[in-house]
């Protein structure tokens, strides 16, 4: 198995697909930012997806994995995932996981592409599963990403257009959301998709800030219609008794969008020791977590009260031994604060 990090992504990746539909100038900024390593939330997503595809290819058994060290609470939620798509379909010879559908999208635009968590195919139903482990709800119906995948999926294996097509996000940490389609939405997107790709690449591609957009796009801090949008929050007269419209509601969230990532810009320009006049970093808070959830099950079988405590520490001060390596230590993210 190809590990996650190390799978090549399209210049226009199906993941980019609202991002660069709604906002095409964003494949253009993002382009001149440096390269940032994956956050901790991404970095538990790509764990728990290869989890998933392990348990899916029965390259190691749940019991195995719990032995190996692995995150109980990730397990799980790979164990649910692979679960569900059991129960959608049982048979292996149906079920494909981790498809790259790069043939199916190219022939509309060469820079497209993508990889479906998981695919089943049946006589004229087609199923396309992705597996998000946010704490964030995201629906299916209309999801552009999804449409890509879909998308991808029906060209490649020369679905009809009369194909049924069901688009399933699973999240095992807020649930399960599905929409039922057919292969006439899929063209029509994918017309949609070749003009947004060709708009996208273009040296004037224009941008166009929104929440939806603007969420993960990485050129936050560098966008000038994002910058603009802030500018008019700043501007905004408040009178006492004010009545808040939707359209302030969304020039604030823009702004707050803009803001978070420049502080989160000037904590990496300090994390590197390149100076910022005024402040610092606050070093976060030392934790400590279960790093082999399993043993300490069966050490701790026989201890009644320690069995009523769920931390580490708490089991310390007990003065309860246990074998090393059982308790890891972890930091949270640092905060910028002014300094005094």
């Amino acid at each position: 198995m190809i590990e996650h990090t190390q799978r090549k992504h399209a210049r226009l990746s199906a993941s980019r697909t609202e991002r660069f539909m709604e906002c095409p100038g964003s494949v253009r900024l993002e382009n001149l930012m440096p390269y940032e390593s994956a956050g901790e939330a991404a970095a538990t997503g790509t764990r728990i997806h290869e989890l998933g595809e392990r348990l899916l290819n029965g390259e190691m058994p749940a019991d195995m994995l719990l032995k190996s060290k692995v995150d109980s609470a990730e397990l799980a939620m790979a164990q649910q995932y692979a679960d569900f798509v059991n129960t959608l379909c049982e048979s292996p010879r149906k079920r494909l996981i981790e498809v790259n559908v790069d043939e199916g999208l190219k022939s509309l635009h060469p820079s497209l592409g993508g990889t479906a968590d998981a695919i089943l195919v049946e006589g004229n139903m087609l199923h396309v599963i992705d597996l998000k482990t946010g704490r964030i709800p995201v629906e299916a119906e209309n999801n552009k990403q999804m449409l890509t995948y879909a998308l991808g999926a029906m060209r490649q294996f020369n679905a009809p257009a009369s194909v049924e097509v069901t688009m399933h996000i699973f999240q095992p940490r807020t649930g399960h959301s599905k929409w039922v389609t057919t292969g006439e939405r899929l063209i029509a997107h994918g017309l949609a998709l070749k003009a947004s790709a060709e708009l996208a690449l273009s040296p004037d591609a224009p941008t166009n800030p929104g929440a939806d957009q603007c969420r993960w796009c990485k050129a936050k801090t560098i966008c000038p219609s994002l910058r603009a949008e802030s500018a008019k929050a700043a501007r905004l007269d408040f009178a006492p008794n004010t009545d808040i419209t939707s359209e302030m509601m969304e020039t604030a969230q823009l702004a707050m969008a803009w803001s978070e990532a420049v502080i989160e810009a000037g904590k990496r320009q300090l994390l590197i020791d390149k100076p910022l006049p005024g402040w610092t970093l606050r070093t976060g808070r030392k934790t400590k977590f279960w790093s082999a959830p399993a043993m300490v099950e069966e050490a701790l079988r026989d201890n009644a009260l320690a069995w009523e405590l769920k931390s580490p520490s708490q089991i310390a001060k007990l003065g309860i031994d246990l074998p090393e390596g059982m308790i890891g230590e972890k930091l949270s993210a640092p905060s910028l604060v002014r300094e005094k």
